[in-house]
């Protein structure tokens, strides 16, 4: 039922559920990347649901650990009801894990075998999910949990986020772009209509020439208003705050043509009006900026809306007890929190004793247990079965979790277009002025001098660039997005390679984010009602070697024994009274004959699993490096990247890991506080370093970091602070982004130089005097085709 296999020829080279290359050295029977893949694969074959896989139509990542996780849906049982009780049951809510139309289809088809279930409907590209339900009929938390071991997160929608179905393909600030975009579309085909007879030897004497032209300004009007000052305000706010970036060329390419049309129109002189050139460039560069800034919204749409939170809080009062947000803590205040639920403040704890878990807070893998009257640190997770009862000894505005879950915008600038920009910009005007006096000087003829300087800045408006850079983007985006990295800021490809120092937090980022097993064999000795009895147990335990060993069993199909209620002998383990007999998991001494009323000295990292005190397996954990690590860190460390970790675990276990890795000693920090994180990188960025965490323990150096990126996407923190985050088992992405990012710079170089190329030829003509409408509505387009072909030629192959 349970095995993990070595790998051998007869094992394919893919994943059968993500199609994830397999490793060389383990893989999980039967040719699965990882027990998470071959858990989803089993459920979605064992409910008759394979055509999911027949209409994949994009990379499918690895399956994410929660799909074996447990999670809390009592916000979605309460925001259902809410529903209900307004007459329409319906409801709008973020989804998280979908990637292509098979994933639409799986959802549908659960969501419509739910009992009075009516309609869903989802939009990928908004990551929204809509239901509709029979009041009453239907229980939504409970389709949540089932979802969840499909691998999709449902959560709360942002109140700012239209409804999905009023908006399938745009989102937040996606959706006024899109609107000009799409105006100014059609201002453009208006204006190059009634130009077109122009260019065809239509003249000034003909009686529909003067309505042509006011229709084609009117439409160029409507083009520079409408698109034009999506530009003209970007810009200004760039020079108030002293950066420079592309929307200024733009903006003044856009002011230059069509005030110079305006001036032409007025002096006589037809054959210098621009405004068809206003119009069809104006629609090109939001063309442009929407390829590029859809790149991203993409990836920032796959992952939840909603924020870490620390959540409600149960506290006493005269009248009963009552729910109040963690916020409002207070010093003094006595509360209780349920089992998995996040500490908020520094708290006395008032129980008798406590489970709790500290990997989120301080990096240490190990469950800790806490005994009545000793001091719990802010962010510690109750890993007991049961609530328990805390005294607040700070209030939520003083405590260490409230400074890491606050997300700050983070300005970035790149320094590098900045200069170009500025000396690209001083010699278009440079060169126009000197234009402009040549030509007063050659002919005398004002008008003459003035079309001379306008053509010049028309025709140096970046279009190419405008319209090729965001395609790389878009294609560097794209490729990353199919190895399972998903770049979430724009400006990380002007940073990413100026990185030379990777920064690596240690438990869930060098290491998997569950215990290991390390004798698997144990367990598949147990018969097969054994584990179920030992699945029943440990199911809903938040305690880490329990998370373990439900990840193991279910991957192997075992099904749990149902309708039984393990309890919980604090600092012991789990109990289960089933037929007669007592079953046991938890610390070995407790098995044969330890008093479960004495309080042990601490938590043991070992288990056992026994039938009437009879011990039927002995179960060690470890913590287990990324199966890629080795060999990605040998590899980064080759391409001249400096590793370093930074880690609140024990310094010995960092040192540990780190002699495996082939990491020097010296680049090995532990036992570091979430400030220590900070001011280590805070005093030695030179503005060039990655880190790359998963834990709130990491949120305060990512605040100091150059560049940041996590393979944590559930948990509402760093994935909403990351430049970056990866999806899988391994560590590869992160190699995979430099990689790309170096296809994107040779890319973007060869188009700048062909748009220098460009502009030096289009230059030459407009000072020669020969530069018109018709040259520039023809030499537009060409060297925006050029520009693409050489993008597309830029990413071809692998």
């Amino acid at each position: 039922m349970l095995s993990l296999i070595k790998a051998n020829p007869d094992i394919p080279a893919l994943c059968k559920h993500c199609g994830t290359p397999l490793a060389s050295r383990t893989v999980h029977g039967g040719g699965f990347c990882c027990a998470g893949c071959q858990f989803v694969h089993e459920l979605i074959s064992s409910q008759g649901l394979d055509r999911f896989y027949d209409l994949q139509n994009a990379a499918l990542p690895p399956a994410p650990s929660h799909v074996f996780g447990q999670r809390d849906y009592s916000w979605l049982a309460a925001r259902a009801a809410e529903a209900e009780q307004t007459g329409e049951a319906r409801l709008v809510l973020d989804l998280q894990g979908i990637s292509c139309l098979g994933c639409v289809w799986l959802i549908e088809r659960l969501f419509h075998r739910q009992p009075g279930a009516l309609a869903v409907e989802v939009a990928p590209a908004s990551g929204s999910i809509e239901f509709r339900w029979v009041a009453g009929e239907c229980d939504l938390a409970a389709f949540a949990g089932e979802l969840q071991r499909f691998g999709y997160l449902l959560g709360p929608k942002d109140a700012a986020v239209s409804p999905a179905s009023s908006d399938a393909t745009t989102t937040g600030a996606m959706r006024p772009l899109v609107r000009r975009m799409g105006l100014c579309g059609a201002f453009a085909m208006n204006a190059m209509l009634f130009s077109v007879p122009v260019y065809f030897g239509m003249r000034a004497e003909a009686p529909a020439f003067p309505i042509f032209m006011r229709l084609a300004f009117v439409f160029a009007t409507l083009s520079f208003v409408t698109g034009g000052s999506y530009f003209f305000a970007r810009a200004w706010h760039g020079l108030r705050a002293g950066a420079l970036h592309l929307d200024l060329p733009i903006s003044l390419g856009l002011i230059a043509a069509y005030a110079g049309s305006i001036h032409a129109w007025i002096a006589g002189a037809t054959n210098f009006i621009y405004f068809e050139f206003v119009s069809t460039f104006t629609f090109l560069m939001l063309v442009g900026r929407w390829v590029q800034q859809r790149a991203v919204e993409k990836n920032r749409n796959r992952l939840l809306s909603s924020r870490a939170d620390p959540g409600e809080v149960l506290v006493p009062t005269p009248a009963g007890p009552e729910k109040i947000p963690a916020t409002r803590l207070e010093k003094g205040i006595v509360y209780k929190i349920a089992p998995g639920h996040l500490i908020p403040v520094r708290s006395r704890l008032r129980s008798s004793a406590a489970t709790l878990g500290l990997e989120w807070i301080n990096g240490e893998s190990e469950a800790r247990l806490a005994r009545a009257g000793e001091l719990l640190p802010s962010g510690a997770v109750n890993c007991s079965q049961s609530s328990i009862e805390l005294e607040a000894t700070e209030a939520w505005s003083s405590s260490v979790l409230a400074s890491l879950l606050e997300i700050r915008p983070r300005m970035h600038r790149n320094s590098g277009l900045e200069r170009f920009l500025r000396a690209y910009i001083g010699a278009v005007l440079v060169v126009g002025a000197l234009g402009f006096v040549f030509w007063i000087w050659r002919s005398g003829d004002l008008l003459q001098s003035l079309q001379v300087l306008t053509s010049i800045l028309v025709v140096s408006c970046p279009c190419a660039a405008g319209v090729a850079l965001p395609l790389a983007d878009e294609l560097a985006t794209e490729r990353l997005r199919r190895a399972g990295v998903f770049v979430r800021e724009q400006s990380l490809w002007a940073r990413i390679l100026k990185v030379r120092r990777i920064l690596f937090d240690k438990t869930g980022t060098l290491t998997l984010e569950r215990l290991a097993l390390a004798n698997p064999e144990a367990l598949a000795a147990l018969s097969s009602d054994e584990q179920a009895v030992l699945l029943a147990l440990v199911y809903d335990s938040f305690h880490p070697a329990s998370a373990c060993l439900r990840e193991v069993l279910l991957a192997g199909g075992v099904v749990p024994v149902a309708g039984v209620s393990p309890k919980e002998v604090v600092g012991f383990g789990l109990e289960l009274s089933l037929g007669g007999m007592v079953w046991r998991l938890g610390r070995p001494g407790w098995h044969t004959g330890m008093d479960s009323d004495e309080t042990p000295a601490g938590l043991s990292h070992d288990a056992a699993f026994s039938r009437d005190g009879r011990v039927l397996a002995r179960f060690r954990f470890c913590e287990e490096a990324r199966p890629d690590a080795p060999e990605e860190v040998a590899a980064l460390q080759g391409e001249g990247h400096e590793i370093y970790i930074l880690s609140g675990d024990r310094p010995g276990k960092v040192e540990a890991l780190a002699e495996r890795l082939g990491i020097r000693k010296a680049h090995c920090q532990g036992g570091m506080t979430p400030q220590e994180k900070a001011a280590w990188i805070r005093t030695g960025d030179r503005h060039d370093t990655l880190m790359i965490g998963d834990g709130a323990n990491d949120s305060l150096a990512f605040n100091e970091s150059f560049c940041t990126g996590t393979p944590a996407v559930d948990r509402g923190l760093l994935e909403h602070k990351a430049d970056f985050y990866f999806l899988g088992r391994g560590l590869g992405g992160v190699r995979r982004l430099f990689a790309v990012a170096r296809q994107r710079q040779r890319a973007g170089r060869r188009v700048v130089l062909l748009s220098l190329a460009y502009n030096v030829a289009a230059v030459a003509l407009c000072l020669h005097g020969s530069m018109n409408p018709i040259v520039a509505a023809v030499i537009m387009p060409i060297s925006s085709l050029a520009s693409l072909a050489v993008v597309f030629g830029s990413f071809r192959g692998r």
